[in-house]
């Protein structure tokens, strides 16, 4: 299909502007009329504001400059466009991220695929510039039927053999009765296994393989994906070498009944090669982008990845950690009485250390730049107020005597400096509190370099 409408965005709130002449364009010739492009608007509008809403994409008209205004929010993703007249998808709309496709991919691997992107199903798949392919599952899918081939399927296709050493399961008592009588003392009667046994869901497992192995061969893919998934495809392709794949098959993979004692493993392995099959529309084919429409909230994504470097801080340390993502880190109201307020709160982040408590609540907002460069409406500033005092109430449920809260924003400029404070309470002395407003980067080295600093005061010059 031949794409006839793109159209492309980037997030974190930059608006588009579009003028009736660029509007026109998304009309069949003849099907606008620039005298009422309200009208013809509306009707653009309704056949596609189910994909404007799973982007996140608000729009408004511009009345006095006749011009329609698109703005992203805290997504990135993929979505059709359907023309008005028929319905059916002539285009696509794609929200970029501001640090490039290929940095997502990382990302996701990063945090192990802990936070996935959201897909429109039952969806006409689409072409558009290359953004994620059908291999970034590879890994996943493939240790998952590893997993399950760990355990053989012992006993579903077993068959009874006469060796002249004892193998498998031997059948003793018919051992001492036909063969030591006889002197056939080399004649062991016994039941083996064969643990490539040609069942069907190990078919689609071989079938599967093959699917990924075709994939990784892309001259795109990362050299170590390929080097993780060859040594997978290896040791899978033992333990299933005499079987025969058949055609993959969604509808006959759910229908697929297992024994109780693999139907963890095996079910779960089931699942992620469905979920690879309906992947498979991700792929990258003569430089295009073949998929479902999907789309990835940046904000969760950035929690995320806080969250997983931060652990890491932690754990290096040897400090306690706590976040909202592991669920762990409620801070609850003991009844003394008569209590109906907030029943918990959930920082983000809470790294404990001796006497120290370091608090970072994530948020994936540019105050910070507007706060620098003074740009900032009465709404924003009281925002981030709340943000502040947010901040200093989860701070003041520790007993530590010192305590460290950080705002962690995303770096949207390379020259937007952090921001650090100090407590100084009404008795007019520092209450061994500080805060910081700190932006980052999706760079591991060069956040973990910062924590550590946070984490050490190295910020600290009041005396």
């Amino acid at each position: 299909m031949k794409l006839k409408v793109k159209i492309s965005l980037i997030e974190f709130g930059d608006e588009k502007t579009f003028s009736i002449e660029q509007i026109k364009n998304w009309f069949p010739p003849g099907k606008f009329d620039k005298r009422y492009p309200q009208e013809y608007l509306k009707k653009w509008l309704y056949t596609n504001s189910k994909y404007l809403e799973f982007l996140d994409i608000s729009y408004r008209w511009d009345d006095e400059r006749k011009r329609l205004i698109l703005t992203p929010s805290n997504k990135i993703g993929l979505a059709p466009l359907r023309n008005p007249y028929g319905g059916k998808v002539y285009g696509s709309i794609v929200v970029k991220p501001r640090l490039g496709w290929i940095k997502i991919y990382e990302i996701l691997e990063t945090i192990d695929w802990k936070y996935q992107p959201f897909f429109l199903k039952d969806e006409e798949p689409i072409i558009n510039d290359g953004i994620l392919p059908r291999w970034f599952k590879a890994v996943d899918t493939l240790e998952a039927i590893s997993r399950a081939l760990d355990l053989l399927m012992k006993g579903m296709n077993s068959k009874q053999v006469i060796s002249k050493v004892p193998v498998g399961i031997v059948n003793w008592n018919t051992y001492s009765i036909k063969s030591v009588p006889y002197g056939k003392y080399d004649q062991f009667t016994s039941l083996i296994t064969n643990y490539s046994i040609d069942l069907e869901i190990h078919r689609q497992f071989k079938s599967i393989i093959r699917m990924i192995a075709y994939d990784i061969s892309n001259s795109k893919v990362p050299v170590k994906i390929k080097h993780k998934t060859k040594q997978l495809i290896a040791n899978i392709e033992k333990k299933l070498e005499n079987v025969v794949p058949s055609p993959l098959n969604i509808e006959k993979l759910k229908k697929i009944r297992i024994p109780n004692f693999y139907r963890t493993l095996y079910e779960k392995a089931i699942q992620k090669c469905i979920e690879y099959i309906n992947q498979s529309r991700f792929s990258i084919d003569i430089g295009n982008f073949y998929g479902l429409p999907w789309s990835i909230e940046m904000d969760r994504l950035f929690e995320y990845w806080i969250e997983h470097w931060t652990y890491f801080f932690a754990k290096k340390i040897g400090a306690r950690f706590y976040s909202d993502i592991r669920r762990n880190s409620r801070i609850r109201f003991y009844n003394l009485g008569y209590w109906k307020s907030l029943s918990q709160l959930k920082p983000d982040i809470i790294i404990e250390k001796g006497s120290k408590t370091l608090i970072i609540e994530v948020k994936y907002k540019k105050h910070l730049m507007y706060l620098q460069y003074g740009k900032y409406s009465p709404e924003i500033l009281e925002e981030h107020r709340r943000d502040l005092h947010q901040l200093l109430s989860y701070m003041s449920s520790s007993i530590n005597e010192k305590r460290v809260g950080c705002l962690i924003y995303p770096k949207v400029k390379g020259n937007i400096s952090n921001q650090f404070s100090t407590l100084i309470n009404y008795t007019n002395t520092r209450a061994n509190v500080d805060v910081i407003l700190c932006n980052v980067l999706f760079q591991p080295e060069e956040f973990l370099t910062s924590i550590e600093n946070i984490w050490s005061e190295k910020y600290a010059s009041f005396t």
